[in-house]
């Protein structure tokens, strides 16, 4: 199968047999970097899957003057797709030049182009509906845009787990130095707990954008430890600005992201 060809080798694709939304391939994200027993090359699973739905055409895909790929999908496997929260790809691809595979993220381009340009578009009578693929959305390029949309469900669990943690850490860290909140070993011991926790946020922690990674949170721990002497509650946290700037990312995420990528001539989707 040309899609299967263009994945990483070690992303595990599985065939759907249920196919009555047109659902083909579920894919699981593996990571390269560890050794097995032998010191072979190994891959650790991420938790991260995507579905694919295969849309091929014996003609070339050739793009409008918009610079899009246009494809009439429809509406029904709209309405199954945007109900999951794992990301829906719609891949199109050309029996006459299988190398030529372009992809969509369907939910996201529901959520960006369709609810805005056509807001009753799940009312209306017609049975399909025009979709406009990028044409920069195309495999292998768009390999790093699809790992790092597969990512974001986990992304936005983790981060919304870290903005409640880090959000009872820094209020009690403000409090302690403030002398309004009791420190004593159990306060520190439970802060310490709650930062650890923060610590194995590892999704979080290496596909954030605001420079905070484990050696921060181990540097946070620290700073934790020392909070039981005047000398260590005189001084500032580390990187207080930058963990409380991915505490409050989740607001507005959708935005910032249009907005960056926009300038690129880029989209999310």
């Amino acid at each position: 199968m040309a899609v299967m060809a263009h994945l990483p080798d070690h992303w595990v694709v599985r065939e759907l047999t249920e196919r009555d939304y047109g659902i083909d391939l579920l894919v699981e994200i593996f990571a390269p970097g560890l050794k097995d027993a032998n010191g072979k090359d190994a891959f650790a699973a991420t938790g991260s899957v995507f579905h694919i739905q295969i849309k091929g055409t014996e003609g070339a895909l050739e793009s409008v003057r918009a610079g899009t790929i246009n494809y009439c999908i429809d509406k029904k496997s709209l309405s199954y797709v945007e109900k999951f929260s794992i990301p829906f790809f719609l891949f199109r691809v050309s029996v006459a030049d299988p190398q030529k595979i372009y992809f969509l993220w369907i939910q996201r381009y529901i959520k960006d182009v369709m609810d805005r340009e056509t807001p009753m578009w799940r009312e209306d009578k017609e049975d399909s509906i025009t979709v406009r693929i990028p044409s920069e959305n195309k495999l292998p390029d768009g390999i790093n845009k699809i790992e790092g949309i597969a990512f974001r469900p986990k992304y936005l669990e983790e981060l919304a787990e870290f903005s409640e943690i880090y959000g009872d850490i820094g209020d009690r860290i403000e409090a302690i130095r403030s002398g309004t909140h009791d420190v004593n070993e159990d306060v520190i011991s439970d802060l310490k707990n709650r930062a650890y926790r923060a610590r194995r946020l590892n999704v979080l922690l290496t596909r954030n954008e605001c420079c905070i990674n484990r050696q921060s949170v181990d540097e946070l721990i620290q700073y934790i430890i020392g909070l039981d002497t005047p000398a260590g509650r005189g001084t500032q946290p580390p990187e207080e600005h930058n963990f409380e700037m991915l505490a409050q990312s989740m607001t507005g995420m959708d935005m910032v992201e249009n907005f960056v990528l926009e300038n690129d001539a880029l989209s999310a989707y």
